[in-house]
Order: C-alpha cells, then sequence, then structure tokens
C-alpha cells in the first residue's frame, strides 16, 4: 500500500504539473492554447509546447527517482518543489534562448507565424534543458530542496555552453555563406537546418550528461563539484562535433551536406545530421558509464 501510495501521488503531481504547465506556456506567451493548437492549427506552438511538457517529464522522472521520502507529505512536497522549479527553469531557458541565444531573431514572433523551423529549434532547447536538468538532479545526491542550489549553477553553467555551441555553429554557417545568418536563415523558414540544429543541441545535451559519469558530486564541496562537472560537460560538448564530422563524412560519403541541407533544405539528409549527433552522444555515455 505504502508503495502504490507513493506512485499515485507521483503521477498525480506529474499530471497536474503538465496541465499548468499548459496554462502558464500559454498565459506567459500571451494566447490561448486552445486557439493556437485547434483553431489555428499552430503546428509550430504545438511543437514548442510537445517540446516544453516532454522537458519536464525529464525533470519529474529525475525528481521521483530514488528513495521514497519518510512520509506522504514530505514525498509530495520533494517532487512538487522540483515541479515548480522546473517549470521556471524552463521559462527562463526559453527567453535565453530567444533573447540571447538566438539574439538576432525573435523565436517568439516566429512561432507565432506558424514557423515550423522556429517551433524545433525551441522545442529542442526545451528537450536539451530537460536532458541537462534531470541528470543534474540525478547526480546531486540529494533528493529534496536542498539540492536545488546545485541544480541552479549547472543549469546556467550548462547554458553558457548551449550559447558558445550555438555561437560555433553559426560561425561555421558564416564562412560557408559569406557572412549570412544562421539565425536568419532558421526564421526564414529553412526547416532542414532547424532540424539539423536540434540534433546538435540535443546531442550536445547528452554529451553534457555523461560528464557526471566522470566526476562525483561532494556535498561538502559543492561549488567544486560543479565546476568539475562544467569542465568536464565542456571538453565534452566540444568534442562531439569533431566525432559527428568524422562519422558524417563517412556515413554521408559523396553528399554535398551544406549544399543539401543549407541552399535546397533537404530535410531528410538534415535528419541524418541530426542522428548522428545524437548517435554519438549516446555512445559517449555508453562509453563513459
Amino acid at each position: 500500500m505504502w508503495s502504490l501510495a507513493i506512485v499515485v501521488i507521483n503521477l498525480g503531481i506529474a499530471i497536474a504539473a503538465i496541465c499548468i504547465f499548459r496554462l502558464l506556456f500559454g498565459l506567459l506567451a500571451g494566447v490561448n492554447t486552445t486557439v493556437e493548437l485547434a483553431e489555428k492549427d499552430n503546428y509550430a506552438f504545438g511543437l514548442t509546447f510537445a517540446g516544453g511538457a516532454g522537458a519536464l517529464g525529464l525533470i519529474l522522472s529525475a525528481a521521483v527517482t530514488g528513495d521514497a521520502a519518510v512520509n506522504l507529505v514530505n514525498e509530495a512536497l520533494n517532487v512538487l518543489t522540483y515541479a515548480l522549479a522546473g517549470m521556471a527553469l524552463l521559462k527562463i531557458g526559453s527567453i535565453i534562448n530567444d533573447y540571447i541565444i538566438f539574439h538576432k531573431v525573435s523565436l517568439k514572433a516566429a512561432i507565432a507565424d506558424h514557423q515550423l523551423a522556429a517551433g524545433y529549434v525551441q522545442a529542442s532547447n526545451f528537450l536539451a534543458l530537460g536532458l541537462i536538468i534531470s541528470s543534474t538532479v540525478n547526480w546531486v545526491e540529494y533528493e529534496t530542496w536542498r539540492g536545488l542550489p546545485s541544480v541552479l549553477m549547472l543549469f546556467f553553467g550548462t547554458q553558457c555552453i548551449l550559447l558558445l555551441v550555438t555561437r560555433l555553429r553559426a560561425a561555421i554557417y558564416r564562412r560557408r555563406h559569406q557572412g549570412e545568418s544562421l539565425q536568419r536563415a532558421i526564421v526564414a523558414g529553412n526547416t532542414a537546418l532547424a532540424i539539423r540544429y536540434s540534433g546538435h543541441v540535443l546531442g550536445t545535451a547528452l554529451a553534457m550528461t555523461a560528464g557526471a559519469s566522470l566526476v562525483e558530486y561532494y556535498q561538502a564541496e559543492p561549488l567544486l563539484s560543479v565546476a568539475y562537472w562544467l569542465g568536464a560537460g565542456t571538453v565534452l560538448a566540444l568534442l562531439l562535433p569533431a566525432l559527428a564530422l568524422i562519422a558524417r563524412k563517412a556515413i554521408l560519403l559523396n553528399i554535398n551536406v551544406a549544399e543539401e541541407v543549407d541552399e535546397q533544405e533537404n530535410i531528410g539528409v538534415a535528419a541524418i545530421e541530426a542522428v548522428i549527433y545524437i548517435a554519438i552522444a549516446l555512445l559517449l555515455i555508453g562509453v563513459l558509464a
């Protein structure tokens, strides 16, 4: 009965949190989610919400992992704390993605205009955040609010790594296309570019989570532990594109990837590139585990 009660509480809070997330998602975006999804058929908005809901699910799955609290009230409070913190961090992450990482354009406006490419970018950002936050919650050995400071430090630290990866991706695009902007190309509707970028972001998030296997969390030295984790995550995030390049050269032999994805907007080739990033990251996790 005790285990059943724990399961019911955790599932109840998780489902309620995702329902609340939908309400807050529409409220903070200044739109009616029912109208956007069912009347306007805004696929970009639906993609973005799906990414956010999936990310929240990842965070909650980490929160309920491990030993249950000493009583049902404490268990509910622990899960509720991470549910609220997760929603807040996802919103902060979307703001950082819109105003800092994609500083030259407005992803929010593009999603409102039904730009599917922008939806892919924002959804992948949400999922990347969910992967990172869930990994840090599992890595930090506290299952109560006491683990939140370390989770927050890692959250903002990994945002800097994602920013670095995006700037490197943009620099490569700019070099290939005589100074043109990756951000503007995506918002203009190049879905293939968005898919490849999304795969790179998700691969980066997965690669950074592999850093948890290299670094042990010391409760007496949380700052030092976080610094080591971020250091390992940065190295793995930078190693990923190098390994993906080698794999891409072999898998997509005799295919001009830049022309197919950047110019011809070939979604198939872009999807293969995206999966290469994710597959290499998963291999890193397996090797380092």
